[in-house]
């Protein structure tokens, strides 16, 4: 485990306490949405044998994104 991912899951396990101004957490998170955006890592693979397994870690950044970052509209 990677210490992003390590950081990303306490955070989702403290999630309704985290705090918004964290930069050490939104550095995790922006870092984990940039892997993903870059195509470096993906919220599910497929293995050899066909089957998917979800990165869970992954995923939670997705969603942590939500509380740390205010909505927007987009014109």
């Amino acid at each position: 485990m990677t210490d992003i991912e390590a950081r990303i899951n306490a955070a989702w396990d403290n999630r309704d306490a985290i705090d918004t101004k964290d930069a050490d957490l939104r550095a995790a998170v922006d870092h984990a949405l940039d892997q993903l955006d870059s195509g470096k890592a993906r919220v599910a693979s497929r293995e050899a044998d066909g089957s998917w397994t979800v990165h869970q870690w992954l995923k939670k950044a997705v969603l942590l994104s939500f509380r740390l970052n205010p909505m927007a509209i987009i014109p």
